[in-house]
């Protein structure tokens, strides 16, 4: 009964600080405002008598403020006045409201002895963990519990690696499906989930070693919906626009006619075929015939027809360095050519444009780390 009685102690007094500003008389604040206005009107007299004095006011312009003023003083005394004196109803309110406070606050603390649990102990982590109903902190720490004791359960990765994953706990996630596809094998869910651990961990790049992943993913599986979609943005990502777009078709058709992704790879889908367009390619690739004649073509014209892609690629990001998927289409044609040296150079201007450290240059040195491809050395 400690408890209760420190409570009741704690009750009665936060009854007595909510009810004493009841206790005082009701036109006691009208009093301090009138006051105050009563100040501010003597100030005003006060003023006018040092205008009138300076030539600043005409003795008609004196009086006509000097009696307006007046008028306001003696309103301000009879209303001050008047509210002083408070009426029985105002009386019986305010004692009305005081009761009404210390019942409900007192009654409070006497009814909890009787229906509360005032003598329950606390409960530290170790209780509930082993409580019959825990909450989802309890049961991570459970499962990380066992696993430090047994770190070859299979089983309790799998549970654990989704969860890291939902709360944004990246590199636990990373940790978690690796143990579990070191301890189960790989299978398409496990290699996803790794996946976009390592993608969240590169501020959304798709990474080389992310990439492999959902390579790896797809060929147990080719219809995992987070290994269409993660390597079609690998595609987006590297400028392969074309491939981008058979990817997210082919996502789309996977996806369930109530998935809340259809809109987002709708919209993907009309960006990548947009770049298409601004790059002069059909929307749906060259087609077969397109093909064959490119094939024919000598070395030479080859190699001239992509030097004349890179200058007008090169004129375009000129006028608008605003472009990153620009910069990467010029930096892998770079490469494609095997001019490493203009490749690098591109990739050390794209950084340069965007900021050390902004998500952008992230995306440029991830892409250029997938192209073997670097910034000039200083």
């Amino acid at each position: 009964m400690i408890f209760a009685t420190v409570a009741l102690v704690m009750l009665l007094v936060a009854a007595v600080a909510v009810a004493l500003p009841l206790f005082r008389q009701s036109g006691q604040a009208e009093d301090d405002a009138a006051a105050g206005q009563a100040a501010v009107y003597r100030d005003q007299l006060l003023e006018i008598e040092r205008e009138r004095k300076d030539g600043l006011l005409s003795e008609q312009q004196y009086e006509a403020s000097r009696a307006e003023i007046g008028r306001r003083l003696l309103a301000v005394d009879d209303s001050s006045g008047k509210a002083g004196v408070p009426g029985g109803n105002q009386s019986f309110m305010r004692w009305g409201a005081i009761a009404a406070i210390v019942v409900l606050m007192v009654g409070g603390g006497l009814v909890y002895p009787l229906v509360g649990t005032p003598g329950a102990s606390d409960q530290p982590l170790a209780a509930r963990m082993n409580a019959d109903e825990p909450d989802l902190a309890v049961l991570v720490a459970r499962v990380e519990q066992h696993l430090a004791e047994h770190p070859d359960d299979g089983r309790g990765w799998d549970v654990i690696a989704p969860i890291y994953l939902r709360e944004n706990r990246f590199e636990d996630a990373q940790d978690a499906y690796a143990n579990a596809i070191r301890v189960s094998g790989p299978t398409a869910e496990r290699l996803a989930g790794l996946g976009e651990a390592i993608v969240a961990l590169n501020a959304g790049v798709v990474t080389d070693e992310a990439l492999d992943v959902f390579r790896q993913a797809e060929a147990i599986d080719p219809d995992e919906l987070r290994t269409l979609y993660f390597i079609a943005l690998a595609a987006e990502q590297s400028g392969d626009f074309a491939v981008a777009v058979e990817r997210f078709e082919r996502l789309q058709a996977a996806l369930p006619a109530s998935s809340p992704w259809r809109d987002m790879v709708a919209s993907r889908i009309a960006q990548n075929n947009q770049q298409l367009a601004d790059n002069g390619v059909v929307a749906n690739g060259p087609d077969e015939e397109a093909v064959a004649a490119a094939a024919e073509l000598s070395r030479q014209a080859r190699a001239d027809m992509i030097d004349g892609m890179v200058s007008g690629l090169e004129q375009r990001l000129d006028e608008n360095p605003d472009d990153i998927d620009g910069w990467m289409r010029l930096i892998r044609s770079y490469a494609v050519l095997g001019q490493q040296d203009n490749a690098a150079l591109a990739l050390e201007e794209a950084i340069g444009y965007y900021g050390e450290g902004s998500e952008a240059a992230a995306r440029l040195t991830a892409f250029g780390d997938s192209l073997q491809v670097s910034g000039v050395e200083p």
